[in-house]
């Protein structure tokens, strides 16, 4: 039965004095345990573009929330987390490094993700809160109404600061409970090896917008001429989005954006899912941009450049179906998902291009495959690909 939730003591850091002060004593917790916690929230679903928001940290003995939004220098947990004596501990850290690299260029050495870690004994995923309730056996309130808060409002709630400190408080019996498993199972270096590939995650800008609008659902099917509209009206859409400072679907959605490419003629009130108000504000921009649209070149999208013959061939699906079926019995074997213990991918690739295997088991391949995944699968890949031919 899962303990009782009780908010845990925490800081609010809302200026440098505070934060300086925060700071002494987080080193030294990091005398007595050299672990920090790390948790943020972002506001991307209520802000464009998106930033960090808040960032929860938990060491021994002390739950801080420092507010990014208020406090001017934060060099110093940049400092923290390059720290290699410092564990820094996550649950799914991939959005938090490529934030925190984003907004503040820092990066993370020696790190724990506790996500990633259960998945080394187990084909469970937890969230953090699940987790929580399986490993320490603490419940976690988890309102819908404040997972959904916009964290660059404020003040924020108690209640919001409540269940940001949460998250944070218990990083670091969670780290324990999880590490013990990994030791029980014997798959502690499994596990460390994920963890050094995640310190290589750093914050990818995506394409140009002229680029990046071509990716949206729906696009493939339209016309060249069709193309070109949408275009400039997908980029007039995320210039507003940024002067209004809301994310584009909440601007006016993609579907709106497919109906008046394909009928660029038509009146944009007749379209459904469109704001009077903003449509009143942006007439002129929208018109000019459906123009543009209009009069630019055609504008082919790349997919159809990319169509390849199916290279799937009966002996290449037997080869794939086979060597499914071995991951699937190992992985069962091991109690973790299949695709945790070889890559979908990589699998794929050796059922079409049987000729790439000694790269792969030799750890020169191209597809993810890490040392401890080849040291468990390997050989029964090798003894399949021999049998399917």
């Amino acid at each position: 039965m899962p303990s009782a939730y009780i908010p845990p003591p925490y800081g609010l850091i809302e200026d440098d004095a505070t934060w300086k002060r925060a700071l002494a004593c987080f080193r030294e917790a990091f005398k007595r345990r050299p672990h920090l916690g790390i948790d943020i929230e972002s506001d991307g679903f209520f802000r464009y573009p998106e930033k960090v928001s808040l960032i929860q940290l938990g060491a021994d003995n002390e739950v801080a929330i420092l507010d990014p939004l208020a406090v001017k220098d934060i060099s110093a947990l940049g400092e923290i987390m390059s720290d290699p004596s410092i564990q820094k501990i996550f649950h799914g850290c991939d959005h938090d490094l490529r934030s925190l690299n984003r907004d503040y260029g820092f990066t993370a050495s020696n790190i724990f993700d506790s996500h990633v870690a259960i998945q080394m004994f187990t084909p469970e995923a937890p969230g953090l809160g699940n987790a929580i309730k399986a490993y320490l056996g603490v419940e976690l309130p988890k309102p819908v109404k404040i997972q959904r808060s916009d964290w660059s409002q404020r003040p924020l709630s108690d209640e919001a600061l409540d269940y940001a400190a949460g998250d944070s408080a218990y990083l670091l019996p969670l780290r324990d409970a999880i590490q013990a498993e990994l030791e029980a199972t014997g798959r502690s270096a499994w596990a460390q090896e994920e963890f050094a590939i995640l310190e290589k995650i750093r914050f990818t800008p995506p394409p140009p917008i002229e680029e990046d609008c071509l990716d949206a659902k729906g696009t493939y099917d339209l016309s060249p001429e069709e193309l070109a509209v949408y275009r400039e009206i997908y980029i007039f859409r995320d210039g507003e989005a940024r002067k209004l400072g809301r994310p584009p679907f909440k601007v006016v959605s993609n579907d709106f954006l497919l109906a008046l490419a394909r009928n660029p003629r038509t009146n944009p009130r007749d379209i459904h899912g469109v704001s009077e108000r903003w449509l009143g504000q942006a007439w002129r921009g929208l018109e000019a941009a459906i123009s543009r649209g209009m009069k630019a070149e055609p504008v082919i999208h790349p997919s159809r450049f990319r169509r390849t013959p199916n290279p799937w061939r009966d002996d290449s699906s037997a080869r794939f179906n086979r060597l499914k079926e071995a991951r699937g019995r190992k992985a069962a074997e091991l109690n973790i998902r299949p695709s945790t213990l070889w890559p979908g991918t990589a699998l794929e690739k050796l059922a079409l291009e049987p000729e790439i295997l000694e790269h792969e088991l030799a750890g020169t391949g191209r597809y993810g495959v890490r040392n401890w995944q080849r040291e468990v699968f390997g050989q029964i890949i090798r003894k399949t690909m021999a049998e399917t031919g």
